[in-house]
């Protein structure tokens, strides 16, 4: 009966898999007077949407999580699979997500994620993710749940997956990444960090800017910072240009890594002015940005190089750079911009200990 009413749902949501009509192929079945398999009206897209949302009003997460909890004799990997199919459609709209959380669907879909068909693995995986994209993970997935959720949505990250469901991992894989270091050092275990670093070098802007954000949370792992201290890569040198990128997103998340890199490890100071002759431009770039929290990171970024090291600071008074916190730093007090004031501030002070310029003169 599991399967039989598995099924119905399934039809219900429409989430069977559905081909692709070629209308090429389908002007050639007309010529040829060949029945041609039409669409039936109540499975266009609004219909659909109806009947999930009246399905998630009647409770239908928490007939899924009973199904889910039956004895293995009876739920066989095709049902699961079917399972997995409904959870997904259910997962569509963000709004109902914590609706399917509440109703214990994270917990449920877990095990769905770990066992059964490749496809329906596949389709528990990406629901995990479209959950843990927009949910609190301490809700969603209690207690030590949440390093389960890990896996299947590494696993996500294989480029034979479609891009949607690449981004929707990357998405929660950033969402974890930000909770614990504990987290953090079981998705490194998971082996996702070349799968992350591929997808920062993207040319889909969504994919780019998603494991871009994930590496920022992942920057303030140990384990990361002394990757991007090992010779012989150029992971430094990357995430320096990202921070030259004319996506706001990609920049904000690359100048956050490199803030939280060089805050945590005085060798990447020195490196990063070694790894590229860009390195100051694209910095002078970041200071002068128009959007606050990239210049506040930029601003970091110098604050770091010249507490780093009394030379660095010197390369750094001898450029723009000295002209750029001037400005900053002589601007009005301001409670939107006060934290940027702050840093431009520190960073002239710390010019002033070294004997690299002279105090301002009061008016």
């Amino acid at each position: 009966i599991l399967y039989s009413v598995a099924s119905v749902l399934v039809n219900c949501t429409n989430s069977y898999d559905i081909k692709e009509i070629i209308p090429e192929l389908v002007q050639l079945a007309k010529f040829s007077k060949q029945r041609v398999p039409e669409q039936h009206p109540k499975d266009k897209k609004d219909f659909v949407e109806k009947r999930v949302k009246r399905l998630i009003k009647a409770g239908v997460t928490s007939a899924l999580v009973c199904m889910v909890k039956a004895d293995s004799a009876i739920l066989t990997d095709q049902t699961k699979e079917l399972l997995a199919r409904v959870f997904l459609a259910l997962c569509e709209d963000p709004r109902d997500r914590g609706t399917i959380v509440a109703q214990g669907g994270g917990k449920a879909l877990i095990p769905l994620a770990l066992e059964g068909t490749e496809a329906g693995k596949i389709r528990a995986s990406h629901a995990l993710a479209k959950i843990a994209a927009v949910s609190n993970p301490d809700i969603a997935f209690p207690g030590e749940r949440v390093y389960e959720v890990v896996r299947p949505l590494v696993s996500l990250l294989n480029t034979e997956r479609d891009g949607i469901q690449n981004f929707e991992a990357l998405r929660g894989l950033t969402n974890l990444s930000g909770r614990s270091d504990k987290l953090r050092q079981k998705i490194i275990k998971e082996k996702a960090m070349p799968e992350i670093e591929n997808y920062m070098f993207e040319n889909h802007d969504q994919l780019r800017q998603a494991a871009t954000e994930c590496m920022c949370n992942l920057a303030i792992n140990k384990e990361v910072q002394e990757r991007f201290l090992a010779d012989g890569n150029d992971r430094l040198k990357l995430m320096v240009l990202l921070c030259g990128e004319d996506d706001d997103i990609v920049q904000n998340a690359a100048a956050g890594a490199l803030a939280m890199l060089t805050t945590a490890q005085k060798e990447l100071c020195h490196k990063m002015t070694q790894v590229t002759t860009q390195w100051l431009e694209i910095l002078q770039r970041l200071c002068l940005h128009d959007k606050l929290d990239i210049q506040y990171r930029g601003l970091v970024i110098v604050y770091n190089l010249i507490h780093a090291d009394q030379e660095l600071a010197k390369k750094l008074v001898g450029s723009e750079m000295l002209e750029i916190l001037t400005v900053i730093g002589k601007q009005e007090d301001n409670p939107k911009r006060q934290h940027v004031l702050r840093v431009a501030r520190d960073c002239l002070i710390k010019f002033m200990d070294y004997g690299l310029i002279k105090p301002f003169s009061q008016p």
